[in-house]
């Protein structure tokens, strides 16, 4: 009997370790304006004195040195500092081929540009901005850096990042995407989750996870050191909240301003049929395997509200992980319309871009992906140990850079080429993994529909 009470007392000791890891970890950063919100304090327009996450996020993230990254716009006025004492020609190429990188990450609007280009840096477009936001739209207004602004385009941007696993995709699309965008544009995140794996973990302080209304969910933490247990979890153990959604176009008119949200799948994918036109087959009402639909065809429909509905104009980021399974080369016209999905990808994407939609696509090959949504992207990011597309891929346009421009510039996790047409530049970023101590997955199932799957 001791000897069962000893073992049961000693698993609960590692579980309860487990669990005192991840609140040490993921303590949430609950003084924002979206958290404030979210949380039922007040009303959005009533929390308009409150900073929003993007303010304050960069803050909490370490650079290579252990230091906390400085803000954007500091970055910026480093490169034009060197600008003045070496010369255009001795500049990096960031801010050299502005089309390159910085493009891609800052947007503006047509009244945005047009005030900045007139000087008109009192108007209410630009100084009620967050103050990240209003110093690198001052930056960019300066005369010196007339090239730079004359380089901007309006509407959404679009990042490809291409990688065997283990070379830096996901930590590029936490830091650029989850700390970057939000701080510089006070852009909204929707990080589209894959079950097994939840990869935006450094972000989670932050997120707001959104979970489809009335679905039965477990999530289980899982340490890598074999001495310590599975464990059953809240959501809330990791991130910060959680909102409900019942389809797409609700989950639109829940999101605010600057959030940041990991977007679990509805295994029921209620009002996807209506807003793509195709077949979605959840579990329960399937013959057999071949006509479930997979979770991740959700995006399609998340892609179709964002480009159709005008619900959520605000700047926002849509990051598709396993890219080349959502969208891949000669999809077939099979019992989930998967033909019709992936060659409408390109007809919203185009849509919802003039909307203020961006995306960051993750996926390990780029050939692998249907032509469509690759001749409708604009930029690609390279990482270590990768080589770029060949120009005779079709829908690739011009590779300005070749694997030689790789092995020296991108030779180290943290580090890619960033690219378009003929315009190249060399970037870097810090380990947001280092946030936090906790080595293992964090995954989630629907017992449910685990259990109408192994009935097939």
């Amino acid at each position: 009997m001791s000897k069962s009470v000893s073992s049961r007392e000693k698993r609960r000791r590692k579980r309860e370790e487990v669990l005192q890891r991840l609140r040490e970890d993921f303590e949430p950063w609950e003084k924002s304006r979206q958290a404030r919100y979210h949380a039922g304090e007040k009303s959005w327009s009533r929390l308009s004195d409150i900073h929003n996450d993007g303010e304050k996020i960069y803050q909490f993230f370490k650079d290579n040195d252990g230091n906390s990254l400085k803000p954007f716009w500091r970055k910026l006025e480093r490169l034009s500092r060197s600008v003045r004492r070496e010369g255009q020609q001795a500049a990096h190429p960031v801010y050299r081929y502005p089309s390159a990188y910085l493009d891609a990450i800052i947007h503006l609007d047509d009244a945005e540009k047009w005030a900045l280009e007139e000087g008109r840096l009192d108007d209410d477009i630009v100084a009620e901005q967050p103050r990240p936001r209003r110093k690198v739209l001052e930056w960019l207004a300066k005369p010196e850096n007339e090239d730079v602004l004359m380089a901007m385009g309006d509407g959404g941007t679009d990042l490809w990042a291409h990688s065997e696993p283990g070379e830096g995709k996901t930590s590029f699309a936490n830091v650029i995407g989850g700390v970057r965008m939000p701080e510089i544009n006070n852009e909204t995140l929707l990080w589209m989750l894959t079950l097994d794996e939840l990869e935006c973990l450094p972000l989670a302080p932050f997120m707001t996870v959104a979970v489809p209304e009335g679905i039965e969910y477990e999530v289980h933490a899982k340490p890598r050191n074999p001495a310590l247990p599975t464990v059953v979890i809240e959501l809330t153990d990791v991130f910060r909240d959680t909102i409900e959604y019942t389809d797409p176009r609700d989950l639109m008119t829940k999101i605010v301003p600057g959030g940041l949200y990991a977007v679990l799948p509805d295994p029921l994918f209620r009002g996807c049929e209506q807003l793509t036109r195709a077949t979605y087959t959840p579990a329960h009402k399937a013959d057999e395997p071949a006509e479930v639909t997979p979770l991740r065809d959700v995006n399609f429909a998340f892609l179709e509200t964002r480009a159709k509905d005008d619900e959520f104009l605000h700047p926002t980021t849509m990051v598709n992980d396993e890219f080349s399974d959502l969208v891949p080369l000669n999809p077939e016209a099979d019992e989930n319309d998967t033909n019709r999905k992936v060659k409408g990808w390109p007809v919203a994407q185009g849509k919802a871009r003039k909307k203020n939609l961006s995306m960051i696509n993750l996926s390990h090959s780029i050939a692998r992906c249907d032509e469509g949504p690759r001749e409708k992207n604009r930029w690609f990011v390279t990482m270590p140990n990768t080589p770029p597309p060949a120009n005779s891929l079709s829908g690739i346009g011009n590779v300005p850079i070749n694997m030689n421009y790789i092995n020296t510039f991108a030779d180290r996790k943290g580090r890619a080429v960033i690219w378009r047409n003929d315009n190249f530049a060399p970037i870097q970023w810090p380990n947001p993994y280092r946030r936090y101590r906790f080595r293992g997955e964090i995954s989630v199932t629907y017992p449910r529909r685990e259990e109408a799957l192994d009935a097939l």
